[in-house]
């Protein structure tokens, strides 16, 4: 393990303890065993689960996080089985959807052909995002560590490339779902990234909101006594920074980003293109030409 004095985000010293517990407590122990399904070891028990508060920008961080030997560990032999036939069988409906609200989005923002938008998905791991965006046309690359991601990655047309290479001002839409959480220097990566984004382009993070565990923390109650789901936003070892919308907010200006407020208008009409009278005619009239009207050649067809 290693420790964390100062804040990941803005790099304060201003630095208070807000919760504490030895990982070899009942809570984190109990915790440990289940998450991940009896394969964690005493790795972490001499240490102390320590959330920190920054004093500057509010973020609250775990400060004691695995060093590059736990960590290898962690994600290699503790973390379950997500092997791609299982992650694609789980993902449902309303999880693709929400993909098909973001993209359209992102492609009517900048008003241009989907081919001449720049993607990158920063830790895509099984390429959901990617393959939607793909979908629509737009160019994709994309991070990711893991060796078997990587390579499934590459088999859908990815176009998989490292940290330390993003070429400047290329990418004018990043993607970065569910990662940030999971960073020993969150600041460091957001710099690189913001590197490569182009001038006009827009950055997503995406992260769990952890507000609600760290009021309970705070007022006393045991890590052992949260819920599954506030359990997961302060995860021990893996969601070792904890954002809530403030600090999520403060963490992009460190490096000069800024929240992009979409109108209604923009989000909605993003989502279905009603709003425009073109394609709520074709919306409205395709499917009475497709599905009413009897000498259509579009068909759905059943067992007879």
């Amino acid at each position: 393990m290693k420790s964390r004095t100062r804040c990941p985000a803005c790099l304060s010293t201003s630095v208070t303890v807000a919760y504490e517990e030895p990982y070899r407590g009942a809570g984190i122990q109990g915790y440990l065993k289940t998450h991940y399904e009896g394969r964690a070891t005493a790795s972490a028990d001499a240490y102390t689960f320590r959330i920190g508060r920054c004093g500057d920008c509010g973020l609250a961080f775990q400060q004691q996080v695995p060093d590059d030997e736990l960590l290898g560990e962690l994600y290699n032999h503790w973390v379950p089985s997500t092997g791609l036939e299982r992650n694609h069988r789980d993902y449902n409906l309303d999880q693709y959807r929400n993909l098909a609200e973001q993209v359209p989005f992102v492609i009517a923002y900048f008003g241009l052909p989907p081919s001449q938008l720049n993607v990158l998905d920063f830790g895509f791991g099984w390429a959901h995002f990617a393959r939607m965006a793909m979908g629509y046309g737009c160019a994709v690359s994309g991070i990711e560590l893991s060796a078997e991601r990587r390579s499934h990655g590459e088999s859908v047309g990815i176009r998989v490339v490292d940290l330390e290479e993003l070429p400047p001002q290329q990418y004018r839409f990043i993607n970065a779902e569910q990662v940030f959480e999971h960073l020993t220097e969150p600041r460091q990566v957001l710099e690189r990234l913001m590197a490569s984004l182009a001038p006009d382009g827009i950055v997503k993070i995406n992260v769990p909101n952890a507000v609600a565990s760290l009021k309970k923390l705070g007022r006393g109650t045991g890590f052992g006594d949260l819920s599954p789901d506030e359990q997961m936003t302060v995860a021990p070892l893996e969601h070792i920074n904890a954002f809530c919308a403030d600090s999520l907010e403060a963490f992009g200006k460190t490096v000069g980003l800024k929240p992009l407020r979409p109108s209604f208008r923009q989000l909605y009409n993003s989502a279905s293109g009603l709003l425009e009278p073109r394609t709520l005619a074709r919306t409205l009239l395709r499917p009475v030409y497709r599905h009413v009207y009897p000498r259509s050649t579009f068909m759905y067809f059943r067992r007879a």
